[in-house]
C-alpha cells in the first residue's frame, strides 16, 4: 500500500474507513487525554466513538467490560469487514509494524487473527415483543449506523428493546456481528427490520 492509499482505493466504503481512520489518528481521547494510535482510531470507528475519540482502555471503561475480551471481538469485527481492514493495516504500516493482526501498540504479544464473533440470537426470538425505541435507518452504511445505533441504545434502559429498520445491504452480516462484540443482544432479525436489546438486561 503506498502513503496516501486514498488514491489507490475506489470502493467507498474503504475510502471513507481510510480518512475517518487517518482524521482521529493522533487526537487525544476524550476521556483521558491520551494520544490515540492509528489501531485504536479504527477501533473507535468500528465501536461507535466516532463522534468522541476514545483509547481503548477508555472505551472499555465506558463499555464496562474488560479491554482484553472487547479488543479481541472489535478485532474479529475488523477482519471479516474489508473497509476497516484497510484502515487496521495502513496504521500498520503507519507505524513501522505492517500488517499485524494484534500489534504490539495495543497486545502484548501480536499473533495471528480470531473467529469472527457468532450472532447471538435469543433462544424464543422477540416476535411480537413490546419495544422501547423504533428508529428508521433506512440505507445508513456500517460506520455511521453503529455510531448513531450506539447512542440511541445507550438512551434506554438495560435490557430495552429497539426496534430498528435498515435497509443497508451489509446490515444482516454487520448488525450481528456488531452486537455480538458490543455485548447488545440480536433479540430478532427479519432484514430490514431488527430488534436490538441493550445489554445488562
Amino acid at each position: 500500500m503506498s502513503d496516501d492509499p486514498l488514491h489507490e482505493e475506489t470502493d467507498p466504503k474503504t475510502i471513507r474507513a481510510l480518512a475517518d481512520a487517518a482524521a482521529m489518528t493522533g487526537a487525544r481521547c476524550t476521556a483521558c487525554g491520551q494520544t490515540l494510535c492509528g489501531h485504536e482510531a479504527v477501533l473507535c470507528l468500528v465501536l461507535g466513538f466516532k463522534g468522541s475519540p476514545r483509547c481503548l482502555g477508555c472505551i472499555a471503561v465506558h463499555m464496562e467490560e474488560e479491554v482484553s475480551p472487547l479488543q479481541e471481538r472489535a478485532l474479529a469485527y475488523v477482519e471479516h469487514h474489508a473497509c476497516f481492514l484497510a484502515a487496521w493495516h495502513h496504521a500498520g504500516e503507519l507505524e513501522g509494524m505492517g500488517a499485524l493482526a494484534r500489534p504490539p501498540c495495543l497486545w502484548r504479544d501480536a499473533g495471528a487473527g480470531v473467529a469472527a464473533p457468532e450472532a447471538r440470537i435469543e433462544p424464543e426470538g422477540a416476535r411480537g415483543q413490546a419495544w422501547d425505541a423504533e428508529w428508521d435507518a433506512g440505507g445508513m452504511g456500517c460506520g455511521d449506523l453503529v455510531l448513531e445505533l450506539r447512542t440511541r441504545l445507550g438512551a434506554l434502559d438495560p435490557g430495552g428493546l429497539l426496534r430498528l429498520r435498515a435497509t443497508d445491504p451489509g446490515a444482516p452480516v454487520d448488525l450481528p456481528a456488531w452486537c455480538s462484540m458490543t455485548g447488545h443482544q440480536m433479540a430478532d432479525a427479519a432484514h430490514p427490520l431488527y430488534l436490538i436489546r441493550r445489554k445488562g438486561g
